[in-house]
């Protein structure tokens, strides 16, 4: 009972951890610190949500497992990456904006967000895979 207990609890915490982390930085969660500059999507909130879900069953899996191999970290590391980037404003990203510029992020970047979203599960998603059927 106790080796299914412990990655299900990893996997539940890891999971809400980067759904409450990721939602307040990039104020999907309502907050006090944070204003969003252009209005959230429902496509913003669904790449957060099944993230969160795919990063939870992701690292549950990897504690379930209990092996040092780690061929799937890479791939897991760039889909959380590029979630982020999915469903944060890009002219509040400071770091985008000293980049590209505003202009830039919103003519060049802005529409190919929601692709990003589709690579950045389709990365989580395989890795889940991969490690479902490594078990």
């Amino acid at each position: 009972m106790n080796k299914i207990v412990k990655p299900i609890g990893s996997g539940l915490i890891i999971g809400i951890g980067f759904l409450l982390l990721s939602g307040v930085i990039t104020a999907l969660l309502p907050n006090p610190w944070y204003t969003r500059m252009i209005i959230p999507t429902d496509w913003d909130y669904t790449v957060l949500v099944l993230t969160s879900l795919l990063i939870g069953t992701y690292v549950g899996l990897s504690v379930y497992k209990r092996n040092i191999d780690n061929k799937c970290n890479y791939a897991a590391t760039s889909g959380g990456i590029f979630s982020v980037f999915t469903f944060g404003c890009p002219i509040c990203s400071t770091l985008l904006v000293s980049l590209f510029g505003v202009g830039a992020l919103m003519t060049y970047f802005n529409p190919y967000r929601p692709f990003l979203g589709l690579l950045s599960i389709g990365l989580l998603g395989s890795v889940v895979i991969f490690k479902i059927k490594s078990l």
